[in-house]
Formats: C-alpha cells, sequence, structure tokens
C-alpha cells in the first residue's frame, strides 16, 4: 500500500498536467477568440449607433429647413395673391377713370360743338346784317352812334358801354351811347377829295389788319387822333384807359339809380381831375375798382372806342363796303374824336 501512493500520486499529476495542457491548447483560445467577437460587434454597434444618431439628426435638420421652405412657399403665395388682387383692383380704377374721364371728354366736346354751331349761326346772321351796313345807308342797331342825342337826360340813362375780353355773342354788346356821328352821304363823298396818303396807310393796313403801332395807318390815327382825345390831366389813369380800350377790356356805364338817387353823386371827375358832375363809372380790365368820370370825359373815350370797334369790324371781315366808303367812315370818325375833345357835340 505504502507503495501504490507515490504511484497514484504521480498519476494525478500527470493526468492534471494533460488537462491542463489541453486547456490552454484548445479551450482557452476559444474563449479568448469569443471574447474578442464580442467586442468587435459592440465596436460595430456604437458605430452603428453613431452613424444613425447623425443620421437622424441630420434628417432632423432637413425637416426644419423643409418647414422653414413651406412657411416661405406659402407666404410667397399670399404676397403674390394679394399682388395680384390689388393689380387687379388698380386696373380696374384706372379703366373706370379712363371711362369717366373719356365721357366727360365727349361731354364737353357736345358742348363745344353746339356752341360752334351757335356762333356760327350768329356770325352768319350778323354778316348777313353787317354787308347791307354801309356808312352811306348804316344799318342803326349795328351803328347806335349813328343817332343824334335827344335829350340831356337820354344821354345820362344811355345803355352801358361794355368792352370786356372774348367773344361777342350779339351786336348788342357794342350797342353804346357815343358822340353821335353823321352818316356820309354818297354826293357829299363825290364832292369831298381824299388825303391820297391817308387812303394809301388806310389800304395797307386794310391787306394785313393790325393794332401794333408799326402800322403807318395805325400809328397816324393814334398819333393825331386817340392820343389826344384820351389826354386827361391824371396821366397814369389816361394812360390805362388808352391801354384797355386797345385790348377792349374797358368798361363804361351810367351811375346806378340808386346812387344817384341818393344824392351821392360824385363831384370830381377822375381823368380830368377837375369839380364836374359825374354820372358815369369805368373800370379798366379785370381790375375791381371803378372810378368816376364826368359826361365830357365820357365822351371823348366812346369816340375813341367807336374807332377801335369799326377797325375790329374791318379787321373780322364783317364790313363789305368800299375802301373808300370805309375811309370817309373812317374820317367821321377821327372828326368825331376832335369834336369830342374840344367838347363840341356834333
Amino acid at each position: 500500500m505504502e507503495d501504490k501512493s507515490p504511484l497514484i500520486a504521480g498519476e494525478l499529476e500527470d493526468t492534471v498536467e494533460v488537462t491542463m495542457r489541453e486547456f490552454k491548447s484548445d479551450t482557452y483560445p476559444r474563449r479568448r477568440r469569443s471574447a474578442s467577437m464580442a467586442e468587435v460587434k459592440e465596436q460595430a454597434y456604437g458605430r452603428l449607433q453613431d452613424e444613425l444618431n447623425k443620421a437622424q439628426q441630420e434628417l432632423k435638420l432637413k425637416d426644419e429647413e423643409c418647414e422653414k421652405l413651406l412657411e416661405v412657399r406659402d407666404q410667397m403665395g399670399r404676397e403674390l395673391e394679394e399682388l395680384t388682387a390689388s393689380l387687379f383692383e388698380e386696373a380696374n380704377n384706372m379703366v373706370q377713370d379712363a371711362n369717366i374721364k373719356r365721357m366727360h371728354a365727349e361731354k364737353l366736346l357736345k358742348e363745344a360743338n353746339t356752341k360752334i354751331e351757335v356762333l356760327q349761326a350768329e356770325v352768319v346772321a350778323l354778316k348777313a346784317l353787317v354787308i347791307t351796313s354801309t356808312p352811306s345807308m348804316p344799318n342803326k342797331h349795328l351803328h347806335p352812334q349813328l343817332e343824334h342825342e335827344k335829350k340831356k337826360k337820354e344821354g345820362s340813362a344811355s345803355p352801358k358801354l361794355s368792352f370786356i375780353k372774348g367773344h361777342r355773342r350779339s351786336t348788342s354788346h357794342h350797342d353804346i351811347k357815343a358822340v353821335a356821328v353823321e352818316p356820309v352821304k354818297s354826293e357829299e363823298i363825290q364832292k369831298k377829295e381824299a388825303d391820297p396818303i391817308f387812303l394809301h396807310e388806310f389800304r395797307e393796313w386794310k391787306k394785313d389788319p393790325n393794332h401794333n403801332n408799326s402800322n403807318a395807318f395805325i400809328t397816324r390815327v393814334e398819333q393825331e387822333d386817340v392820343i389826344p382825345c384820351l389826354c386827361f390831366t391824371n396821366k397814369e389813369l389816361s394812360s390805362r384807359v388808352l391801354a384797355t380800350v386797345q385790348n377792349n377790356s374797358l368798361t363804361i356805364e351810367p351811375i346806378p339809380g340808386n346812387v344817384q338817387g341818393n344824392g351821392n353823386i360824385p363831384k370830381k371827375c377822375a381823368l380830368s381831375e377837375a369839380p364836374r358832375i359825374c354820372k358815369f363809372r369805368m373800370k379798366c380790365g379785370d381790375s375791381e375798382t371803378w372810378y368816376f368820370v364826368s359826361e365830357a370825359a365820357r365822351n371823348r373815350i366812346t369816340a375813341v372806342c367807336d374807332l377801335y370797334t369799326y377797325l375790329r369790324y374791318i379787321k373780322q371781315g364783317l364790313v363789305k363796303s368800299e375802301d373808300t366808303d370805309m375811309y370817309w367812315h373812317i374820317i367821321k370818325l377821327r372828326k368825331a374824336m376832335a369834336m369830342a375833345r374840344l367838347g363840341l357835340s356834333s
């Protein structure tokens, strides 16, 4: 027994040693490989998890960007709709304004055409009346200045003289009370001899009628007759009267009856600056200031107005008389200015 114990112990040691060798040669490496595979899998899983998280983060950012783009698209759509509505409304307003302006223009055109027709009819009628009016046989309703004054009261109550700028619709606008001028008879014309220089100047002016001072005919009449006739003490007012008579914008009329009835008749003439009973008043152009003038001053003004009115008729082609007839009528008007300037009645 004592001899077998060492043998058994030796065999046991051999068995343990073999077992350890087998373990070292087979089982242990397999366990190490299993641990390594687990670590690899864990690392791969970690990388995949990181990539997944990163992809999710990018996807989240892209979703936010898409939402922003959708908001921008919706906002642009709303603005486009508002702009379209605004453009349609503006276009509609423009069309309405154009239609209103067109209707207004058509209305004005229709009114203008109607006025033109009326004025043309009046011009035809006026020409028909003036054609038969000559200095030897004047129409009294066209030339009321050819009638004699009957009474002094009638002269003070005569219609107002109004030379206002603008178109004259009828001959009543020239219904003036001026220094009387006798019609020139044919026999008297045959007995008289015309001034060849003045007649030649008149014919030259008649070819191209104008009222500027460059024309010899107008210069002669103004220097010899018009300016002396309108030469008053008040030089400034005299110049204004001359200018307004020339441009047809003078207004002269009797003082209203209520003023005369109250006994407040002015007694100083604005032109002569002399103490005179003033039964007439005048204003120059668009001025609102009235000036009181005596009957003598009024007669001088109306005599000049008669001349310019007749020259205006000739310029407008309303006088169809011969040159000599018009010449002698102008001589009569010049005589009337001279008589009025001297304070004499013709």
